[in-house]
């Protein structure tokens, strides 16, 4: 199955889109959009599948053209964005670039940084810098999006809770990252949820 957002109010509207990516049918009369979908999916799945098949059979009712500029992030927004540096040929090319030396560790712990996931770009939208000296890059990653993810779960676990997989770009201010790792901050494991109560 094959879901995207349309370019609609701050969180887009959820559509289906044909195994060929050329056509696409509304989602909204089952879930508004992807965020409100993954936050009830075992009720709203078997409905986005059984519309899926119609829109491939040709059998949807709605159905349209789609228009790849008119889509939004699938996630416009998304509660958490967790990045794993899984290649570490990667690893070892950005920290060559910049005359640091890889750590042992890294051959043996993971590293995941927690990034903002307040606002995602849409896949043709251009990629806004306040300047080019801060050395914008980008990489093509894979996304997995999950529901709750229970802490220590094993790898096993952690794949049951796997909803949907996407293709994402990663941009990164390759100027920045220096000065920000030397402050010994940014990563995730350090900031574990925090306790809060409503004020008096």
């Amino acid at each position: 199955m094959k879901l995207a957002t349309l370019k609609q109010g701050r969180d887009g509207e959820l559509i289906i889109v044909s195994r060929d990516l050329s056509r696409a049918v509304s989602a909204v009369d089952i879930a508004p959009t992807l965020q409100a979908a993954l936050e009830s999916w075992d009720a709203v799945n078997p409905r986005l599948e059984e519309r899926y098949a119609q829109l491939n059979s040709g059998s949807a009712e709605g159905a349209f053209k789609l228009d790849q500029r008119a889509l939004h992030s699938p996630l416009p927004r998304a509660y958490q964005w967790a990045d794993g540096s899984a290649y570490l040929n990667h690893v070892q090319l950005v920290r060559q670039a910049r005359n640091a030396e890889m750590p042992e560790t890294f051959w043996t712990d993971p590293l995941m940084y927690q990034g903002g996931s307040d606002c995602f770009l849409a896949p043709t939208d251009d990629i806004e810098a306040v300047s080019e000296a801060h050395g914008i890059d980008f990489e093509g990653e894979i996304a997995v999006i999950t529901d709750d993810v229970p802490m220590a779960v094993t790898p096993e676990q952690a794949a049951k809770h796997i909803k949907l997989v996407m293709l994402v770009n990663d941009v990164s201010l390759r100027g920045l990252i220096p000065g920000e790792l030397a402050k010994g901050f940014g990563f995730s494991k350090q900031s574990p949820p925090l306790r809060s109560r409503p004020l008096r």
